[in-house]
């Protein structure tokens, strides 16, 4: 787990990249996670610290009214020894029957082990079915029929990614180390990965090859259908290869509701930049679409964004939710007012580019820090719902016209700096779940809120304390 205390050391640095002060912003990293439960209502996994790093993981079911149903606590899943919080390391997703799969990590107590992963599947009344313990999980997403596939690049040779499958009943389908493959220049943590919508999964990763000084980034993909077996063949999808003196990073994939998936990433320049020179051009997004087949949908190397020559300014962190009809709709961080704001994108089925150039301002945030973590959902018309950890947590919707649908900057759902994580409810809004402590680095208690289409808040002011 070395990995990950480096992870939390970085967490807390800025980084400058470009000549741009733009600092690389962290997906949500610590509190509670939530999932829709099919029908209106949310489960939410919380983590309850106690004394001698004792952690303790519940997980608790409310109904679409607001009504807590597994206990004042909900239901104890597990728990173990941590000198942390928990770091990306909670994951939650419907099993589709109104229960939920939930993976934790802790040491267990007294013994003198390693942390474990463990991956736990709680049924509509709160009952436990099964645990199970596993590799890792960086990702996990459903496969449709209540059970979860799990991606993980943790390996002691740092090039081999693990795409695992547990099945309802808590079978490893693909054996328990799942479809593993070995990529020579493997970059850490660059792994992300979509459901293929018929059991399976697409995958994508970067690599960086080449010798001292001339080195480039390639980013490929690769599907796994329901039985395990690579679709695509032995030679994997080249989506991008950067050219000179450009790096790419932030690798995003969503699913294109086709059997294929849209990936995203940011295009860097290397080296000083001076504003408006045509080396600040490449500082851009860039995203590809690739079928079920494994077949390159849009131009050749990807569909630039043009934020930077559409006004943008060190645009950074991607996000990207489906638009419902094979495209995306690609959300980031600019600071193009000289204070920090975010913008979304859309492009289509066929990769074409369909709001302004530079893209639709979501909301405009006075401060200069981008550290506050992010979120983003479908909302179940071709738009999407986009969550701030900032000032009480800013929530805005953009229709699929790329308009912003609530008042002002967005709504809040707290007055307190906290964490968050977001699912989509099933019916046009949100349920949002948020930690707050005596930093954003710990969560001591735990909330959960559900918003409707209008940005109405369902469950009371303050929403519902999870932790009481």
């Amino acid at each position: 787990m070395l990995r990950r205390i480096i992870l939390l050391a970085w967490i807390g640095t800025m980084l400058f990249s470009a000549g741009c002060s733009c600092l690389v912003s962290s997906p949500q990293p610590y509190g509670p996670r939530v999932t829709g439960d099919s029908t209106g209502g949310a489960i939410a996994v919380y983590e309850d610290i106690k004394g001698s790093n004792q952690h303790d993981f519940y997980v608790q079911k409310i109904s679409p009214e607001g009504d807590i149903l597994w206990g004042d606590k909900g239901m104890l899943i597990g728990g173990g020894y941590k000198e942390y919080d928990s770091f990306h390391d909670l994951h939650i997703v419907s099993d589709g029957s109104g229960g939920a799969l939930v993976s934790w990590i802790a040491r267990p107590p007294s013994q003198q082990r390693e942390y474990v992963s463990h991956v736990t599947s709680v049924d509509s009344a709160g009952n436990v079915q099964w645990q199970r313990e596993v590799r890792g999980v960086d990702h996990m997403i459903s496969d449709g029929n209540g059970g979860a596939i799990i991606a993980t690049d943790y390996s002691y040779d740092k090039e081999t990614l693990f795409i695992i499958k547990i099945d309802s009943k808590g079978n490893f389908t693909w054996g328990e180390d799942g479809v593993y493959v070995r990529r020579e220049g493997y970059c850490d943590h660059s792994l992300g990965l979509a459901s293929d919508g018929n059991g399976g999964a697409i995958f994508v990763w970067q690599e960086r090859r080449g010798e001292p000084g001339k080195k480039t980034t390639r980013i490929f993909t690769q599907k796994i259908n329901a039985e395990g077996s690579l679709s695509w063949g032995q030679d994997d999808v080249l989506l991008y290869t950067t050219p000179e003196e450009v790096n790419a990073e932030e690798l995003r994939v969503t699913s294109d509701g086709s059997g294929g998936a849209i990936a995203v990433w940011q295009q860097t320049p290397e080296g000083k930049v001076e504003e408006g020179s045509p080396k600040a051009f490449l500082w851009d997004f860039y995203t590809q679409r690739v079928d079920a087949n494994g077949n390159i949908l849009w131009q050749q190397n990807g569909v630039p964004l043009g934020i930077t020559k559409g006004g943008g300014e060190c645009p950074s962190s991607p996000l990207a939710v489906s638009d419902g009809s094979g495209g995306a709709i690609i959300i980031w961080e600019d600071l193009r007012h000289g204070l920090m704001s975010i913008y979304a994108q859309k492009i289509d089925a066929e990769g074409n580019i369909k709001w302004q150039p530079g893209g639709e301002q979501v909301c405009y945030i006075k401060t200069h820090s981008s550290f506050w973590p992010r979120t983003a959902v479908s909302d179940g018309s071709g738009g999407a719902i986009i969550a701030l950890g900032y000032e009480g947590h800013l929530i805005q919707r953009i229709d699929a016209a790329g308009r912003t649908v609530w008042p002002g900057t967005g709504i809040s759902v707290t007055d307190k700096d906290a964490t968050h994580a977001m699912a989509y409810d099933g019916y046009g809004g949100a349920v949002v779940a948020w930690g707050r402590g005596k930093s954003i680095f710990r969560s001591e208690r735990s909330y959960v809120q559900r918003i409707d289409p209008d940005g109405k808040l369902l469950w009371g002011e303050k929403g519902i304390r999870l932790n009481p």
